[in-house]
């Protein structure tokens, strides 16, 4: 069965060419917005996580390299789920000296509560100015397991519904939403049990509670080198660089493409010109050695998406995820 996450990507790709034409006059650095105060760089999440990593990334370059002409403190709003911080974004209508990073939780977070009836601020309450990088996440199973690669795995699962447990944080997560997706393309059910933290994840699965659990490959190197864990596969386009030796789930037969994106938003409202701004500042960005060592170092996917794509690749993000999140019996069918 083929998923669709992996088309959303090919037709935000596919609108590239006229995308750029149409704002090429204003990348070209036709634009009257230049800022003259430091900009306000917010984070969502607690500092330390992948979002706060991408957030101080980010800024650190945008200063160093001058890429902007005032500094960027990064700010962070953590508390409930993305909800905070988008509450506190969402009241700087019109304002171009404040900028959020995004990833999936900015999404996924507000849809649970609109697909249940209930009004909230979603990511479409927000100006998006760009997309820089995906983070790929793998199937990991602890060393010894009996399970030597995915399709064993999903063997397991075909025999016995429900006997192959999966362990990640939050029902309607991005973990669980990629044991949907496998699940789907695989024509199996798993167990999903939620966890409070990654923690608590990585205990259970060492401990024998579980049998698999999802998690992007370089916050488990440190167990892949000591051979505590094992990773099966990559719901990636193709293999990573940094683990060449890992298949993607296409490989082992299942279409399935799921990550979290890095991206960066503004409030609604905000000028054109510094839409324009933005947009060229953060394709400078990505293009420096600083961030694409960056992204090497974190094994990340690169791309750069100006914001008419980044908004389209969020919105079809979001009808996708709907589909998973009913699935999974959060939302009315």
């Amino acid at each position: 069965m083929k998923v669709s996450v992996r088309n959303i990507r090919i037709i935000v790709l596919a609108v590239l060419a006229f995308s750029v034409l149409a704002l090429s006059p204003a990348i070209a650095g036709a634009v009257s917005f230049v800022p003259t105060k430091p900009i306000e760089f917010i984070c969502f999440f607690s500092p330390g996580g992948g979002s706060g990593i991408f957030a101080e990334t980010v800024g650190s370059i945008m200063e160093k390299e001058k890429i902007v002409p005032v500094s960027m403190p990064r700010i962070y709003k953590p508390g409930g789920g993305s909800a905070v911080g988008m509450a506190y974004l969402s009241e700087k209508k019109g304002n171009p000296y404040f900028l959020g990073s995004t990833a999936n939780p900015i999404i996924l977070t507000p849809l649970k509560v609109t697909l249940s009836g209930r009004k909230t601020i979603t990511h479409r309450d927000f100006t998006k100015i760009t997309i820089l990088a995906f983070d790929e996440m793998a199937v990991v199973v602890k060393y010894d397991s009996p399970y030597k690669n995915l399709k064993e795995l999903i063997a397991a699962a075909k025999a016995k519904s429900k006997s192959v447990k999966f362990g990640g944080t939050a029902v309607g997560g991005t973990d669980s939403l990629l044991v949907a997706s496998l699940a789907k393309a695989a024509g199996v059910e798993f167990n999903f049990i939620a966890f409070q933290g990654g923690g608590e994840v990585n205990a259970a699965l060492l401990g024998g509670h579980i049998d698999a659990m999802s998690a992007n490959p370089t916050e488990m190197l440190p167990q892949i080198e000591g051979k505590t864990m094992r990773m099966l596969a990559i719901a990636a386009e193709k293999r990573l660089a940094g683990f060449k030796d890992l298949p993607t789930m296409k490989e082992m037969g299942y279409n399935v493409i799921f990550n979290t994106h890095r991206g960066i938003m503004a409030p609604a409202g905000i000028p054109a010109e510094a839409v324009a701004y933005y947009e060229n500042a953060f394709k400078k960005l990505s293009e420096t050695d600083a961030f694409k060592k960056y992204i090497a170092d974190n094994n990340m996917t690169p791309t750069y998406m100006n914001s008419v794509q980044a908004a389209k690749y969020m919105n079809d993000f979001a009808d996708y995820a709907a589909g998973l999140l009913r699935d999974l019996g959060i939302a009315k069918k």
